[in-house]
């Protein structure tokens, strides 16, 4: 995360944390079970087009050769599986939201969020590892803090 995204973060959080006081527990669970899904479904969106919470494009795939010595083109998204709704989770809880992967996505999301090193196929013992580049999956962008003000608003109009 950014310097400036923290720092709006932080200015967010003491305006949020005032109007959650004055809802009642069962009113703040659905607050924060909507804004946990804006977040989820923002992220899942950026997921999907292949951007980091930045704004700039993820690092593209190696492309591949077949047998001949070819360039294989690679069709499709990076992660077509991790942007779904039932990979990627949004939790509420009355005073905090989170939003995560799949234990079974987990571990895959977070190799290339950081840029680990890891087996080509886990499956084969003694593959090669190999470096991925980091590709931020999950964070926040300044479209979703405007989402979060824009949810809470809605919510308090009701």
């Amino acid at each position: 995360m950014s310097e400036t995204q923290a720092d709006s973060l932080d200015a967010l959080a003491p305006w949020l944390g005032g109007v959650l006081q004055k809802l009642e527990p069962g009113e703040r669970i659905g607050l924060t079970r909507k804004i946990g899904k804006a977040l989820r479904d923002a992220n899942a969106a950026r997921i999907r087009d292949n951007v980091t919470p930045d704004g700039a494009p993820m690092e593209p795939r190696k492309s591949k050769r077949d047998r001949r010595g070819r360039l294989r083109k690679r069709r499709g998204r990076m992660f077509p599986k991790a942007s779904l709704a039932r990979n990627l989770r949004a939790f509420a809880r009355p005073d905090e939201i989170e939003v995560a992967f799949r234990p079974l996505v987990a571990g895959t999301a977070e190799i290339h969020h950081y840029g680990l090193t890891a087996p080509v196929d886990p499956k084969i013992p003694n593959s090669i590892k190999v470096r991925y580049p980091a590709r931020p999956l999950l964070g926040f962008a300044p479209a979703d803090l405007e989402a979060i003000d824009k949810e809470v608003a809605d919510w308090l109009a009701r």
